[in-house]
């Protein structure tokens, strides 16, 4: 039997909130595959006032990212510039013989650009990168329900919502590499990825070496496994083990430092459900991660439960939830270590937690809620509200910003946001965000009681041809 196979090649730009369609016309194509080219891009304009909580120095002293580590970042009261970036390459598909079976990969360089003062510094900046270089085989049964998808190279990878790894958390876009806001960069600096789905069952094995500031790089190599099972479209569950073979990130303590990353496990669970027979509108996700180490005593975790909302059949489709994670800190009183290693999390819409909070809170040692509210005026039109609230686990905190390595006060800061996503069209998709971060008891202590709400205001623009 004659089979065509159709492969989507995810062409669109790396936000995290962008859409995913390409419009440009094939180089070659037939009824066995396709050549495109591939062209991307973003503008971003970005103000914020008192950056760093009016109080740059306090908390970017020594920061190698800043333009002159001694005296950390020169923002002043408030910081705009002005950054852009365009992807261009090509990606391709071709079906192998007649069988179930296709060849695909792309290449594509990125040229990030940045002009103005930003968080970090105010030289211009502009780089061409390597940004994708990645071949994969991709395979699937006539019906469906059985495939395979091994791929190799530079390309992009996030293990569920990114509570754990995400193409954001595992890359870097700061200091000398422009883009900080826009994060243009999103591929790993090699990853290989095999996808094998049996029925209802997913298993997804990893091996990733992300991509780092090159004068900062740690040397990290992580490996994983993730098995997942449908019981429905809506509910579904999943487990992770994850390794680290090789890193010299190390771990400190007040009485020095314990060992590297070099030799952690990690293990968690995973349950996402809805059903909107049983409970229409109704839904909640949870995950559960432990942590130890082979070379020495360590026991952490972390986790988060949600509980929303969706009110389907109600004009503007308006939905609430709340969530509440937490990633322990490390008790110096004890044998143990007990710091969670949040490896690669990130993402502005679930795991950087606070737009401008992000920027200074580490998600280790945090306690964190949050509440939603969403609206849908229009299929094209999506409207967030996010309000947070941080406290730390334990005062101990070495291995976050140096400014806050000790906590006066579990207090670390509140902050709410409020963001506009407009798909204008097929091909241009608009992000607006406002927010205020209100810092809390432990960063006023930690600038000598000189902090001040960061506000920031931002517009981007998105675009894939």
């Amino acid at each position: 039997m004659r089979t065509r196979i159709i492969v989507e090649v995810s062409l669109a730009p790396e936000a995290e909130d962008s859409p995913a369609t390409t419009m440009l016309p094939f180089l070659w194509r037939s009824e066995h595959g396709g050549l495109r080219v591939i062209l991307n891009g973003g503008l971003g304009v970005f103000s914020d006032g008192n950056p760093w909580f009016g109080n740059a120095p306090a908390f970017t002293t020594n920061n190698p990212l800043v333009q002159n580590p001694a005296i950390g970042a020169n923002t002043g009261s408030r910081a705009t510039w002005v950054e852009s970036w365009v992807e261009f390459g090509l990606g391709g598909v071709t079906q192998i013989g007649n069988s179930n079976t296709a060849l695909y990969g792309a290449a594509t360089a990125i040229a990030p650009i940045v002009r103005g003062q930003d968080i970090f510094r105010d030289d211009p900046r502009e780089s061409l990168d390597v940004e994708k270089a990645y071949i994969g085989l991709l395979w699937g049964s006539d019906n469906r329900a059985q495939s395979a998808n091994l791929f190799l190279g530079r390309q992009n990878f996030t293990l569920n919502d990114g509570f754990l790894i995400s193409q954001f958390g595992s890359q870097w876009n700061a200091g000398p590499r422009p883009g900080i806001y826009l994060a243009p960069r999103t591929a790993q600096d090699f990853a290989a990825i095999g996808t094998f789905k049996l029925e209802q069952w997913t298993a997804t094995g990893f091996y990733l070496n992300p991509n780092e500031y090159e004068p900062l790089e740690s040397n990290t190599r992580v490996a994983g496994l993730n098995l997942r099972y449908n019981f429905s479209d809506q509910f579904y569950a999943d487990g992770t083990v994850i390794q680290v073979p090789e890193s010299d990130t190390r771990y400190a303590t007040p009485s020095g430092y314990l060992g590297t990353r070099e030799g952690l496990q990690t293990y968690a669970a995973h349950i996402r459900w809805a059903d909107r027979t049983l409970a229409p509108g109704l839904w909640t996700e949870w995950e559960a991660a432990y942590q130890r180490h082979a070379d020495f005593p360590m026991s952490a975790w972390a986790g988060y439960g949600t509980l929303g909302y969706f009110a389907r059949d109600t004009t503007w489709t308006p939905s609430l939830s709340y969530r509440f994670s937490a990633f322990s800190g490390d008790d110096p009183a004890t044998e143990r270590y007990e710091r969670f290693d949040a490896l690669y999390s990130g993402g502005l819409s679930e795991w950087l937690q606070g737009i401008s909070l992000g920027k200074v809170l580490r998600p280790e040692n945090r306690f964190s809620h949050r509440v939603r509210f969403n609206l849908t005026p229009t299929e094209r039109l999506n409207l967030t509200l996010d309000w947070f609230l941080h406290r730390a686990d334990e005062l101990n905190n070495i291995g976050a910003n140096p400014a806050i390595a000790q906590l006066s006060s579990p207090d670390l800061g509140q902050e709410i946001s409020f963001t506009g996503r407009w798909a204008i069209s097929d091909r241009f998709y608009f992000l607006g965000l406002i927010g205020v971060a209100i810092p809390g008891e432990a960063l006023k202590s930690a600038a000598n009681g000189n902090a001040s709400p960061w506000t920031t205001l931002q517009a981007q623009l998105f675009w894939t041809f």
